[in-house]
């Protein structure tokens, strides 16, 4: 790689790496939130806003994402000079399936798409992806990346009934409710409450009556949140408490997932489909309805609500969607259709596999008819790339269509096909190496300092095959080094090919520029790692040969059994908290049958090409 094109990939990562961002709760916060929104909306003295007049943006200013310098990224909203901010950009959901990888850093004919894609990080029932799409996920916000200290607005008149400061969760937050206002889908009038989290301070108090776009605090990065950003929300009435969320921790667990693996498998989908609307679909839908003319008066009898006021002519905006009562952007998905995938079997890595993807009624027949609204795809564990990933009826013939998925790499996955509330799984498939051994023993693959005779030779030889290690810039490989917890996670987890899951770790002494965070952010979202008492993670220091097999018999979901009945190694007590992986290692041959296990010894590079090498065999 170039190195103008390395640093511009380094600018896009700072840009990006930031995007798993999230609200972490409890089940106590959960309650609390409940009853205290309760309680204290039991308590505001009753009070009346404007009519509906339109909506407008909660942000009007955002950076110029793609031409601040690495330095910006880091500036509060003041800092950012103004030739370098611009308006927010258009939340177009459609936009959001095209991928960062095929956006290249200063393309100007791309520029507006990146920005887009940078600022909505965490589109609405998104998961946490880089890449994320709609309906994908259980996010039930909007999350809009901002500086510290960005002004946010409210997004339509209404009377302030919560300002919370919590040290989790979203933080400090301010919840506002809009009586009388049109639904998203034009059908008549309700009640909505918009959500602002995260906050960095308040302009406003509880019971205060605000008008659209007054300016009620500054964004921030308060709770649980690992960058500056907003997380904006629109609630509806059948939400118990505000901002709602769609699952708690015992439901999490009880599906054997942690947070963000909740999310981004759906968990609480469909209450959060039934509980808020799509935040920034609905402010685009009825922005900028300023040049207010006349009141027009709806009728009870089919709208359940005294008044609407209206324009009297179109809003002259371009691009923007007409203020009037008519169908909402977002699709109106219908039901009884059921989607399913030909998937299954053993593929080879490397190659091109096409799959019948077919939509059929309750009746079991084809549905050849049109349909609304649009089909998601995606992986259940990213081993390949699709070529679709969203469909519409369009895509479809005679209720079949062929989908492509190719650069496979080794590793289990599902395809998922989410449509409105429901969510269909093909069958697991698997994808496999084609091994030769003759072709590893004689391979021409070799380091200077490790010759054939080498005891690791073939491990070596082998792991570098399918370049999980690699040597030096002098063609050594260095087999007596020590290996670093950092160099340990990134050689297991390439060496299962597990799925990079980039998001917050608690850290300190760990970075987001760091090369290892992904592997770091990875290993301990899947609870392989969990650090010091001290708060670090301390990835620079060297590995020893109890930890080591450890987090690789975790990492790998290995069944080690917990009771161990004898001293396995004359240096490992039955009662040591290693003792169990020294046995199963001593078991299953991945370490040699020895005297002493050396568990507090450093590992070296050749030990661990070893120890992967017969991991890898055994699992074969």
């Amino acid at each position: 790689m170039h190195k103008h094109d390395l640093l511009m990939h380094k600018k896009w990562f700072r840009a990006t790496s930031w995007l798993i961002l999230t609200v972490f709760m409890t089940a106590s916060v959960y309650l609390v939130e409940q009853n205290a929104t309760t309680l204290r909306t039991s308590l505001l003295p009753t009070a009346t806003h404007q009519p509906f007049d339109g909506t407008t943006y909660p942000i009007k200013k955002v950076p110029d994402w793609a031409s601040l310098s690495t330095e910006e990224y880091n500036n509060v909203y003041t800092e950012i000079p103004s030739s370098k901010l611009i308006d927010l950009p258009r939340y177009t959901p459609s936009n959001f399936a095209t991928p960062f990888s095929s956006l290249k850093w200063g393309d100007s004919s791309t520029k507006n798409l990146r920005n887009e894609k940078i600022t909505y990080s965490v589109p609405y029932m998104g998961d946490y992806s880089l890449d994320s799409i709609e309906y994908k996920g259980s996010h039930l916000a909007v999350d809009i990346k901002l500086p510290k200290g960005t002004p946010v607005f409210a997004i339509g008149n209404g009377i302030v009934v919560k300002v919370a400061d919590i040290s989790s969760g979203f933080g400090k937050n301010i919840v506002i409710e809009h009586n009388n206002f049109p639904s998203i889908d034009g059908s008549g009038f309700t009640t909505y409450y918009s959500a602002y989290c995260h906050l960095d301070s308040f302009l406003v108090s509880e019971g205060q009556v605000v008008r659209k776009g007054d300016q009620i605090g500054l964004s921030g990065e308060t709770g649980t949140a690992t960058t500056p950003h907003l997380h904006f929300q629109i609630d509806n009435d059948n939400a118990d408490w505000h901002p709602f969320w769609p699952f708690t921790w015992a439901e999490a667990n009880a599906a054997g997932l942690n947070f963000f693996s909740a999310v981004n498998a759906g968990l609480g989908q469909d209450k959060a489909i039934m509980t808020t609307i799509n935040p920034m679909i609905y402010v685009q839908k009825y922005l900028d309805l300023s040049n207010v003319q006349e009141v027009v008066e709806v009728s009870r009898e089919t709208t359940n609500s005294p008044s609407i006021v209206k324009t009297s002519e179109t809003a002259n905006v371009p691009d923007e969607p007409s203020p009037t009562l008519v169908a909402t952007e977002t699709p109106i998905l219908p039901v009884n259709l059921r989607f399913s995938v030909d998937s299954g079997g053993i593929y080879e890595s490397g190659s091109v596999v096409y799959f019948t993807i077919t939509v059929k009624d309750l009746n079991d027949n084809l549905y050849v008819g049109k349909f609304d609204g649009l089909v998601n795809i995606s992986l259940e564990n990213n081993i390949g790339t699709l070529n679709k990933e969203r469909l519409s009826s369009e895509d479809f013939e005679n209720g079949e269509t062929e989908l492509k998925l190719s650069g496979l790499i080794p590793g289990e996955s599902k395809i998922r096909v989410s449509y409105g509330e429901d969510i269909f799984y093909s069958d697991l498939f698997k994808v496999i190496v084609v091994k030769n051994e003759e072709a590893i023993k004689n391979s021409n693959t070799s380091f200077s300092d490790v010759p054939s005779s080498h005891e690791n030779y073939e491990a070596i030889t082998y792991l570098a095959q399918k370049g999980i290690v690699s040597g030096y810039p002098d063609g050594s490989f260095k087999p007596d080094a020590t290996v670093t917890r950092a160099e340990a996670l990134k050689l297991i987890l390439e060496g299962i090919n597990a799925t990079m899951e980039i998001s917050e770790v608690p850290f300190k002494d760990v970075a987001t520029a760091d090369w290892a965070y992904k592997y770091i952010s990875t290993a301990y979202l899947k609870s392989v790692v969990s650090g010091y008492p001290d708060g670090k993670f301390k990835s620079g220091n060297t590995v020893n040969r109890a930890e080591f097999f450890k987090i690789l018999f975790t990492a790998m979901d290995v069944k080690v059994s917990k009771k161990v009945s004898k001293d396995p190694y004359k240096d490992v007590s039955k009662k040591d908290w290693f003792a169990p992986y020294f046995a199963y290692a001593k078991e299953h041959e991945i370490i040699d049958n020895g005297l002493r296990a050396w568990p507090t010894s450093d590992m070296k590079r050749d030990q661990v090409a070893e120890a992967m090498y017969r991991v890898m065999k055994m699992e074969e």
